[in-house]
């Protein structure tokens, strides 16, 4: 649970943190005299298919580890080459509904399905409950929707992140938070049937009931309840909707060789690590003692995991969408939630999580993590293409049109290309964009549309 808050704070929520964590605990320090600027810069394309394979806790010596100076940093930080004063300083935290939404979107690639997930998402109270018949959503707009469909698509909701909203109950937000912060718990299906089935009991401690009931010692029973403190049971409570001051977490550079490089800003983020370890292990500990132990290998651990995450994920993105961010095309290449979640092996919530609020300043300006990740379609031959790249497609078919073309024959231009589409998803596409249809366009021959 420390790893899902963590992965959740920006850069300077975290130094705060750690200031904290530090001043609290009396065996965490700030480990002097490191430089925490870590350049990567992959030397030829060996290296660069190399770089993938480390592991989350190691850093390999492909790092090249080189100091930036404070007033460095502050100038390529936040001042893209023109401006004085961006306005991209600072940024609107995202709101539950917003975060829940972006994730199905990504998630989502049918019209009809996403359209569903849309109108529950928008049903949820403020800790991330869905309330009220599920009924209610078996008509919405032009589609209809079977009581099973609806369950899926709420159970899919209820592992984004925050991990449990759009459960109907308490013990079902605590069930689906079990099951995906532990699912190699040896007693997980006992522990999720004492949930469902007996909460007010286990509420109560009622140690001689559960006990006989589901032929478990206190001693397991113990343990679940120490296993529930770690949940979360109103998991849409720690969204707000603030104002806040961008530090990204890298900086992405053309080299002189034409190529990316990355520098990961680790300089805000100190190395911790143990005091007065030696000292105590010649002692009978206090359980106090040990839970702070405890608690500052833990900090330690989770901190490092963030990091390496992180790299991990803005290196990918780097590799991906490279012709976007050395402005060769104005189009993002496929790369889904679900990708890189693959690509980690962690789940989907923790990319969500390790990607909210997060910014990189590259050759293009600062770009939120999130605006790397797209919607994919297929074209004739089963390959992933971006939403981003047939958006572009409709958008050049408009421009050279020679006559407004309805959108059915937009289709068909795009089909003839490769891209499997239909009418109703290049009218999507097309009001995203804010092009009007067919019938304004020839009102208005000469707009060109950005």
């Amino acid at each position: 649970m420390q790893t899902i808050n963590l992965l959740g704070l920006p850069l300077a929520e975290l130094e705060t943190f750690i200031k904290n964590e530090v001043e609290e605990n009396p065996f965490l320090e700030i480990e002097e005299g490191r430089d925490n600027y870590i350049k990567i810069e992959p030397e030829s394309e060996e290296t660069e298919e190399k770089s993938d394979d480390y592991t989350i806790g190691e850093i390999t010596d492909t790092y090249e580890i080189s100091k930036v100076t404070e007033q460095e940093y502050k100038r390529k930080k936040f001042v893209p080459e023109g401006d004085s004063e961006p306005e991209s300083q600072f940024y609107k935290e995202e709101g539950l509904k917003e975060h829940l939404l972006f994730q199905a979107k990504l998630d989502i690639d049918d019209e009809r399905i996403f359209t569903l997930a849309s109108y529950i998402i928008s049903e949820l109270n403020e800790d991330g409950y869905l309330e009220g018949d599920i009924s209610k959503f078996k008509n919405i707009d032009k589609y209809e929707f079977t009581e099973e469909e609806i369950e899926e698509v709420i159970k899919r909701i209820q592992k984004y992140d925050p991990i449990g909203c759009a459960s109907r109950s308490i013990e079902e937000c605590l069930v689906t938070q079990m099951e995906i912060i532990y699912p190699e718990l040896h007693e997980i299906q006992t522990f999720k049937k004492i949930i469902l089935d007996d909460f007010q009991a286990l509420a109560n401690k009622d140690y001689k009931h559960l006990s006989k009931k589901y032929k478990i010692s206190e001693s397991e029973i113990e343990k679940l309840l120490e296993i529930i403190k770690t949940l979360d049971p109103k998991p849409g409570r720690n969204f707000s909707e603030n104002i806040s001051f961008i530090m990204p977490e890298a900086i992405i550079e053309k080299n002189e060789d034409g190529k990316l490089g990355i520098e990961y800003n680790d300089s805000f983020i100190p190395k911790l690590r143990l005091k007065y370890i030696d000292l105590v292990k010649t002692k009978e500990l206090s359980n106090e003692i040990k839970d702070k132990i405890n608690k500052a290998k833990i900090t330690i651990t989770v901190i490092e995991y963030r990091k390496e995450l992180l790299r991990k994920i803005i290196s990918k993105i780097v590799e991906i969408q490279k012709d976007f961010l050395l402005n060769k095309t104005n189009y993002l290449k496929p790369l889904t939630i679900k990708d890189l979640a693959d690509e980690m092996s962690v789940s989907i919530s923790t990319i969500s999580r390790a990607i909210k609020d997060k910014y990189i300043l590259t050759p293009r300006g600062i770009f939120p993590l999130k605006h790397f990740l797209t919607r994919s379609a297929y074209d004739l031959a089963d390959t992933k293409v971006s939403v981003d790249r047939i958006k572009e497609l409709i958008k050049e078919t408009i421009k050279n049109e020679k006559t407004p073309l309805p959108d059915q024959s937009i289709a068909k231009i795009l089909f003839n290309k490769g891209i499997k589409i239909s009418r109703r998803t290049v009218t999507k596409y097309r009001e995203e964009m804010g092009i009007p249809p067919a019938f304004q366009r020839k009102n208005n021959p000469h707009k060109l549309y950005s």
